[in-house]
């Protein structure tokens, strides 16, 4: 495809040549043989550069025609890939944008979350602070209830050996 224009251009070429030489002896053999070498001769000589002239000024047109032919279709594909890159650079834009958009959204969402671990934070802390005291406080009345049960079981065992002791007189 590359070199498709070359290649047309050089088989236009040489297919004009082909067609002088075949016009150039197609009029030699006209000639026949009642005419003479030098008759022949001159006319072909006088001829032949009016004929190469105009194979020149054809091969040229031909040529220019083809390559005015490979810059439109070059021009054509080159606004087609322009459009298509301008279309490419426009998704990706949108992308970025989007992309900036959701990146935006996950910053705000981290700071928000980041502010409620510092708030479950300081809940966390205040609610061992008031656990520590619960207990704290559980523990003294536990302490204060063992000791009231174990003075009323003295007395009580204090009585019962009383009561034994004068069973026992």
């Amino acid at each position: 495809m590359k070199y498709l224009g070359a290649i047309l251009a050089t088989v236009i070429t040489v297919a004009i040549i082909l067609t002088i030489g075949l016009a150039n002896y197609a009029l030699l053999a006209d000639a026949g043989p009642s005419v003479s070498a030098e008759e022949v001769a001159t006319p072909v000589q006088e001829s032949a550069p009016v004929a190469d002239a105009a194979a020149i000024q054809a091969a040229y047109a031909a040529r220019e025609t083809l390559l005015q032919a490979q810059i439109v279709d070059l021009d054509a594909g080159l606004a087609d890939r322009q459009a298509d890159y301008e279309a490419r650079v426009e998704e990706l834009n949108g992308l970025l944008l989007t992309g900036e958009g959701q990146l935006a959204q996950l910053q705000d969402q981290e700071t928000a979350l980041k502010e409620q671990i510092d708030q479950l934070l300081v809940a966390q802390a205040d609610r061992t602070a008031n656990y520590e005291s619960q207990r704290q406080q559980a523990y003294t009345q536990y302490q204060i209830n063992i000791q009231q049960l174990q003075t009323q079981l003295d007395e009580g065992n204090s009585k019962l050996s009383e009561a034994l002791a004068r069973l026992g007189q």
